[in-house]
């Protein structure tokens, strides 16, 4: 880049210093593979020494100034028994204008990454600046900060001026160089070869096999190793979601984001993270004690870890430990970042086993198929969403409704996390608690979070009919079922059908009809106890909810009016209604017997108990009201599970 050049861009750039630095270098403390943090400048003043700034090397043995991009590698070696030496980093933010010179001169070069050295004509002029900076880089007064930037604009003024005098070029990093800095500070973004190749002013034909050829992987292969690292410290040293974690590494798809992470890594992000805090407190402190910026660069000072955060800086007065790396400290680093990883990584020694499953009956809407061309046999599942490819033998399981856990846990399956029981609640069912004991609880997910699902890594999902928008993107996670309350042509929610269809799904056919068995059993006998209690009493489901009373028919309740035999009352309202909202005045016409109540908030209960219209009812005169319980009584119909204590429950109740 000519000077003139480069004095156009200072120009158009706002400067932040980021840090000044007086360094002293002692025999026998040479300094190996420190990564600028950012763009800066060395100012040499006394003692004779070798600089490398990435793979180019300057014999130091008077005043001279280098300057070096975001990124790049320095290397110095002391050929006396002290070097002394000024760092004076800063951030350049460009002010882009839309003058067609300007974008063509940015097009052609990444600003301030440009790497130089020269001896200049004058160097007391510029060391006094740069002496002046560091004194009052030191203060922390307003005052003295604005001399800082005073006094660095002047050094750049002074800078240009004695490189234009001595008819001095400044270098443009190589094409890999400059594309590697950018992936470093741009990761975040979305980034693809054909806009960087334009930026390096080059094909992207010709970056990505020089790109190549220098590194030994492709670009995009790359990127993916920093965003894969970047993911890692992220999840070690954050509590940051998920979902925050892929959005700061240039993945705004946390699906894809956990798909990738598990391909590059072996570990889903959650088990990645479980794993590594597990370990013992000394490997787990490794990883800390590897993220310092000794670390040495993996192919031409082409390394995908950096990070602004790793570089920390030392007095002034002391000698930057932090820029020397000691082999014995080296290796020790890379002894415990290797056995971290290893630690965290997966077991090769675990392999999939194949499965026992067995062939489940053709149902209404699900074919079930086997392949028997692979070692691990396959399930295909046929649904009204398309098509669901069972592995094995699933072992990660997880239910997002409280209908479907009931299913599930009829079914005899074993889940590794389950949907809470209602939106804002971190509790299972009341009903099904029991059998969730020391479960992992994903909250509520008639909406489904997909983080929270994504974090119990299942290997099968099963969520609910009226999840069907949410059925493809949870298909990404893991092979997706979807329960159904399947209805007869009256609209009548069978629970004997619904479950022999999920048994059909999930290759437990037999298990289904066991249950159906010993349910229409217990059904009977608890009907006839009843019927031996109240005869042909009626009987009525009654919710209060928002201070309306709420009617629910035997489209909902299958296991009252039908299981059991129980009689509503004549004048119910329209019974093909599932649901109807009637009026307190109204309540006395019906005038059930009976009357199963179900109030979630204890104050409305005690304000209507007070009315003269509900202590008109025959069921409160005679004391026949039954206050039920929320858990059981609303969320437990339709389920197996729950229709069987329901029907406990009524029995006491009604023959009491």
């Amino acid at each position: 880049m000519h000077v003139e050049e480069h004095v156009k861009l200072w120009n158009l750039a706002s400067i932040k210093i980021w840090d000044v630095r007086h360094v002293v270098v002692r025999a026998g403390e040479p300094i190996h593979a420190y990564r600028f943090p950012i763009s800066g400048f060395i100012y040499t003043v006394r003692g004779n020494a070798t600089i490398t700034l990435d793979d180019t090397m300057y014999a130091i043995d008077q005043m001279q100034v280098l300057h070096g991009g975001k990124g790049v590698w320095m290397n110095i070696s002391l050929n006396e028994d002290s070097f002394e030496f000024y760092l004076m980093f800063y951030r350049a933010n460009l002010s882009l204008t839309n003058t067609r010179e300007n974008q063509a001169l940015l097009r052609q070069h990444i600003p301030f990454h440009v790497q130089y050295a020269f001896a200049p004509s004058y160097p007391i002029d510029l060391y006094d600046k740069v002496q002046k900076i560091e004194q009052h880089w030191e203060r922390t007064d307003a005052f003295s900060k604005f001399q800082v930037k005073t006094l660095f604009y002047q050094f750049i003024n002074e800078l240009m001026r004695q490189l234009s005098t001595q008819g001095i070029d400044t270098a443009k990093p190589d094409l890999v160089a400059q594309a590697v800095r950018y992936l470093h500070e741009n990761y975040m973004l979305p980034i693809m070869v054909d806009p960087l190749a334009e930026i390096l002013d080059c094909s992207a034909g010709h970056l990505s096999r020089t790109f190549k050829k220098e590194t030994g992987s492709s670009l995009i292969t790359y990127l993916t190793r920093i965003r894969m690292y970047k993911a890692k410290e992220l999840l070690l040293h954050t509590d940051a979601s998920l979902q925050k974690i892929a959005e700061a590494i240039g993945i705004p798809d946390v699906i894809y984001f956990n798909r990738l992470f598990k391909k590059h890594v072996g570990l889903s992000p959650g088990r990645f993270k479980q794993k590594c805090i597990a370990l013992p407190t000394g490997q787990n402190n490794a990883i800390r004690e590897s993220e310092l910026s000794i670390v040495s660069p993996l192919h031409r000072g082409y390394d995908p870890i950096d990070d602004d955060n790793y570089y920390q800086y030392k007095p002034k007065g002391e000698s930057l430990t932090s820029m020397r790396a000691r082999k014995p400290v080296a290796l020790l680093l890379m002894l415990s970042l290797t056995l971290l990883i290893s630690a965290c990584s997966p077991s090769q020694g675990n392999s999939a086993t194949s499965s026992n499953g067995t062939n489940g009956n053709n149902a209404p809407t699900t074919e079930v198929a086997q392949s028997t061309e692979s070692a691990v046999q396959e399930r295909i599942v046929k649904h009204p969403w398309g098509e669901t490819v069972i592995k094995g033998d699933p072992q990660h399981i997880i239910s997002l409704f409280p209908a479907a856990t009931d299913y599930l846990l009829a079914l005899g399956i074993v889940l590794q996390a389950a949907s809470s029981n209602e939106e804002g609640s971190d509790q299972f069912p009341t009903y099904l608690s029991d059998q969730l004991q020391g479960k992992e609880n994903l909250g509520w997910q008639v909406d489904p979070n997909y983080e929270s699902i994504l974090a119990a890594e299942p290997d099968l999902i099963i969520g609910q009919d009226f999840m069907s928008d949410a059925y493809d993107s949870l298909s990404k996670i893991a092979p997706t079922l979807l329960a159904e309350k399947l209805q007869d042509e009256q609209g009548i929610i069978r629970m004997k059908t619904s479950l022999l269809h999920m048994g059909d799904m999930l290759g437990k056919t037999d298990q289904a009809k066991q249950v159906i068995e010993e349910y229409e059993k217990k059904a009977a006998e608890a009907r006839e106890k009843i019927k031996q209690s109240i005869g042909d009493e009626t009987v009525m489901f009654l919710r209060l909810s928002d201070k309306e009373v709420r009617y629910y028919s035997k489209r909902n309740y299958e296991v009252l009016y039908d299981d059991l035999g129980l009689t509503p009352p004549v004048s119910i309202p329209d019974p093909t209604d599932s649901m109807k909202v009637i009026s307190m005045e109204s309540l006395p016409s019906i005038n059930p017997d009976h009357i199963f109540l179900l109030s979630s908030d204890e104050n409305e209960t005690t304000e209507l108990q007070k009315t003269a219209v509900w202590k008109s009812l025959n069921a409160v005169k005679n004391n026949n009201v039954y206050i039920v319980e929320y858990g059981l009584w609303f969320q437990g119909p339709g389920g197996p599970i729950g229709q069987t204590k329901i029907i406990d429950e009524a029995v006491n109740f009604l023959t009491q």
